[in-house]
């Protein structure tokens, strides 16, 4: 009975030894996060206009607006395109020998977590940024570029803090990948050789036991 139970529960811990526990969920959250970068810039530009901001605004404010729209859409199929690129090589993460399966999916998370952070910041910041310079006489893109839109305000030394920071989360989060996939990598080659030796090991014995019997 016990046995047969064992036998009964078996392909639900193999599911979760391969990799495919940790995986598949994985490329879900990728693939609704890329929907959702999608569905944001939608969201805002019809909850703009749903409230009937534009009709308070002159024609210089209204232009700004717009080109800022697009450009929100254009950072949301950038988004989507890396979201779903490396959802795409999630599958490639999990070698059949590897003995640690968590840490490279984690890892890679906090990579393209990194890279999609960092880009939005960077190239947003950057944009509203030169648009805040440009439209600077108005009075109300200085209030919403300058406030609301950025967490750290817009200005024109803005135009290179905002890559810069960007720049450093991308390889902040690189670093802290690679790290845990080093680790990672360490422990299962370490793994291999042990269980190379012993293997070695255990043939010379069987070898020496052949020899004297």
């Amino acid at each position: 009975m016990n046995k047969k139970l064992f036998y009964f529960f078996d392909p639900v811990w193999r599911y979760i030894d391969n990799g495919s526990f940790f995986r598949k969920p994985f490329c879900w959250l990728y693939i609704i996060i890329a929907i959702l970068n999608l569905l944001f810039p939608l969201g805002i530009i019809f909850g703009a206009i749903g409230s009937g901001v534009f009709n308070y605004m002159q024609g210089g404010a209204v232009f700004a607006f717009i080109l800022i729209f697009i450009f929100m859409l254009a950072l949301g199929v950038m988004s989507f395109v890396l979201w779903i690129d490396r959802q795409n090589k999630l599958k490639e993460l999990l070698p059949e020998n590897n003995e640690f399966v968590a840490i490279p999916i984690v890892s890679h998370f906090i990579q393209t977590l990194g890279e999609w952070i960092g880009f939005y910041i960077g190239m947003f910041g950057f944009f509203v940024s030169l648009l805040f310079v440009i439209f600077s006489g108005n009075e109300m893109i200085n209030q919403v570029l300058g406030f609301n839109l950025l967490p750290f305000g817009s200005s024109i030394v803005m135009l290179i803090i905002y890559p810069i920071i960007g720049f450093l989360i991308v390889v902040s989060a690189r670093l802290l990948a690679e790290l845990y996939r080093a680790l990672a990598s360490i422990a299962n080659n370490t793994k291999q050789i042990s269980n190379h030796l012993n293997m070695d090991t255990s043939n010379k014995n069987n070898e020496l036991e052949d020899t004297l019997s």
